[in-house]
């Protein structure tokens, strides 16, 4: 209701709405750089410095997806499966690589060990391992033709494109001269249709490190089906709140973010987007539980229009011609910078304990295995409609003040 005796001054009224206004812009200015802030224990890291030293060749690892198709199967135990890890050691050769075999359940699967470490080394060296698995899915459980369900499907996307990422920066991080150990671990019995569970390679692996094999591994990092043509990186939980907070600087700095300037100062493509959060059980999850830093880069909308865990996923579409050098590309030089940056170092001898995540249980992460939680949670959606309203509301208010500046002249 418009009252005059109530009515404010002409000057009061512009001044409170520049108060209102300059205050919605804080807001507005505060959210962002929430969304950049680094939490501990890592620190903000200049990625622009090394952005132009980056190697990572996606026509590489491109065609190492073809050449890991192409020795068939890799599901666990078949001769594919030994043919691909044979394929490892010979394209490592500055690494020293091991394969460590486990059965459980009756089930035996091997994991292959890639190992870089700094001349001088020492229990404070700390340790950042880069994760994919390396087995193709014996199913194709989502095949719309009934009588190759049953089938093991080729696995381009989701196995072979992680593989190939990491082959590629086995190549180029033995020249980065880092100052600390990165291990590249293929893990086995990630993807298999075994009514006991699943990934095995990755929570062997787990059972297997010391204490102190735990503290200094700073970061542990998956990297699962990455090739689509369509790619779209999202947060995803569970994960560990703070190494996500790593991400975002990253992306940016080469141009992966659509709402961020990259270090020519050009808005990016959308390829990384944190605003989704997607909730996946994949091989970073036996690490969350032992107390590591751990997050997913996984995109689980594979194909143009592709709903979650949907499109080509688990079908014998999975070949070599939907996966692209330039998706593979992107992966692996936001893999590349955040090692060469050190974005994922920290000194681990000076916490008492690693920062935990929100975790589900044992129990609650395995009920959840077979089908990777297929849920989608918009956390940007609240914080845009949040501006949205406040925006609306400042333009209500100048409007306001506009009527009864008329009226009262």
């Amino acid at each position: 209701m418009l009252t005059r005796d109530r009515a404010v001054s002409p000057p009061q009224k512009k001044a409170t709405a520049a108060i209102i206004l300059v205050a919605f812009l804080m807001l507005s200015c505060a959210s962002l750089a929430q969304a950049e802030t680094i939490s501990a224990p890592y620190s903000a890291v200049a990625p622009c410095d090394f952005v132009e030293s980056l190697e990572f060749n996606g026509t590489n690892a491109n065609a190492s997806v073809t050449e890991q198709v192409e020795l068939g199967p890799r599901t666990t135990g078949s001769n594919g499966s030994a043919a691909l890890r044979a394929l490892i050691h010979t394209q490592l050769p500055l690494w020293d690589v091991a394969n460590n075999t486990y059965t459980e359940d009756n089930i035996t699967f091997t994991n292959v060990v890639a190992k870089l470490a700094p001349e001088t080394m020492d229990e404070s060296t700390p340790r950042v391992v880069i994760v994919a698995h390396y087995d193709s899915r014996d199913v194709a459980e989502r095949d719309p033709d009934i009588n190759r369900t049953m089938d093991p499907i080729p696995g381009a996307n989701d196995a072979a494109s992680g593989v190939a990422v990491l082959l590629e920066l086995g190549r180029i991080i033995p020249f980065m001269n880092l100052s600390y150990e990165v291990e590249l671990l293929f893990t086995d019995a990630e993807d298999q249709n075994f009514s006991s569970g699943s990934l095995y390679g990755s929570k062997a692996w787990v059972n297997a490190q010391s204490d102190a094999q735990v503290n200094r591994t700073t970061a542990f990092i998956v990297v699962d089906m990455v090739g689509d043509e369509f790619l779209q990186l999202t947060h995803v939980y569970p994960g560990d709140v703070a190494l996500w907070t790593t991400i975002a600087p990253l992306a940016s700095a080469i141009g992966l973010m659509d709402t961020n300037e990259d270090c020519n100062g050009n808005l990016g493509r959308d390829i990384v987007n944190l605003s989704i959060s997607t909730g996946v059980i994949d091989d970073h999850v036996p690490a969350l539980n032992r107390g590591i830093h751990a997050i997913d880069l996984i995109d689980i909308r594979f194909g143009e229009g592709a709903e979650p865990f949907g499109g080509y996923w688990h079908t014998h579409e999975d070949t070599p011609d939907k996966v692209r050098a330039e998706s593979l590309r992107d992966v692996g030089l936001l893999v590349e910078l955040g090692l060469r940056s050190e974005a994922w170092i920290y000194d681990f001898q000076a916490l008492e304990e690693p920062e935990d995540d929100s975790t589900p249980p044992e129990d609650d992460a395995q009920n959840l295995d077979e089908e990777k939680m297929e849920v989608e949670r918009h956390i940007g959606l609240g914080i845009t409609a949040l501006i949205g309203v406040l925006g609306a509301m400042v333009l209500m208010i100048v409007l306001s003040l506009s009527v009864n500046l008329k009226r009262e002249q």
